[in-house]
């Protein structure tokens, strides 16, 4: 009678596949930080704008933007 072992590993990785991996990773984690920067920067641009165009929420704006 032959008793039939299961091996945990039933689909291993190549050294391809693992650099493959990595390499998408690393354009996941660029381009995520250059999705935050992005939002960051355009925050800071219409408060900016905002400024410049009225001069009536001036004082408000400034201290929204910078606190108290």
């Amino acid at each position: 009678m032959t008793v039939k072992t299961k091996t945990t590993n039933e689909n291993p990785t190549t050294e391809a596949e693992n650099a493959v991996v990595l390499s998408h990773m690393g354009q996941d984690l660029k381009n995520s930080v250059l999705i935050v920067s992005l939002v960051a920067n355009l925050i800071v641009l219409t408060a900016w704008i905002a400024l410049q165009v009225t001069t009536q929420y001036d004082s408000q704006l400034a201290s929204f933007i910078f606190g108290k």
